[in-house]
């Protein structure tokens, strides 16, 4: 089965799937995607993992270390070719995840996910990731519904706020795209019901 990439991208008014199901070359398999994270990097990632657990949200938390520990959250490189065509194509991209089939392999982070984005989005950015992975361990397989919705509902919890910008209203725009479509109860929430009537 072929590698299968889901990348987070912010753009200003849109956000896109570089890569559907299934698209990614084979050439390029999971242990060339990323590279081991700095301490420094590492470091973020425990401290958004440590803002989930404080905000309630224990078990992101945990599987967050848990994947840590085994090396799936990893940093892109300077050559990464999802990040690379992401940019080409107009988008701001922060983090994707690869899987084959129900193994998910690495959840690769931008180096703007480390430099550009407050705690909160971090941890944020990290919940959609890991709404694709939960995805791809339960079915194989996973689209953007996935990665927004988790996010969205365990924000209610993280309260990533207006002030994390890009991240917060990239997530309204997701939401907005990909999960009311399938979920038409979340356009009556509050903040993306204001998001779709904002001109």
């Amino acid at each position: 089965m072929r590698t299968r990439p889901h990348i987070l991208i912010l753009a200003a008014s849109a956000i896109v799937a570089v890569c559907g199901p299934g698209c990614a070359s084979k050439s390029h398999s999971p242990a060339q995607m990323g590279r081991p994270m700095t301490a420094t990097e590492r470091a973020m990632v425990t401290k958004a993992a440590a803002l989930m657990a404080k905000k309630g949200l224990k078990g992101q938390a945990e599987l967050t270390t848990t994947l840590l520990d085994k090396g799936i959250w990893r940093s892109a490189t300077d050559t990464d070719i999802y990040m690379k065509q992401a940019e080409q194509d107009g988008g701001t991209p922060y983090a994707y995840t690869l899987s084959e089939g129900k193994q998910p392999s690495a959840i690769v982070l931008a180096p703007r996910f480390f430099n550009e984005t407050t705690e909160a989005a971090r941890a944020s950015l990290m919940l959609h990731e890991l709404g694709h992975y939960r995805a791809y361990v339960k079915t194989g397989r996973s689209d953007e519904t996935d990665g927004y919705k988790a996010q969205y509902d365990e924000n209610k919890k993280l309260g990533m706020g207006e002030e994390s910008s890009l991240p917060y209203f990239a997530m309204l725009d997701g939401v907005v795209e990909y999960v009311v479509p399938k979920h038409p109860e979340y356009k009556n929430f509050s903040d993306v019901k204001g998001y779709m009537n904002t001109p």
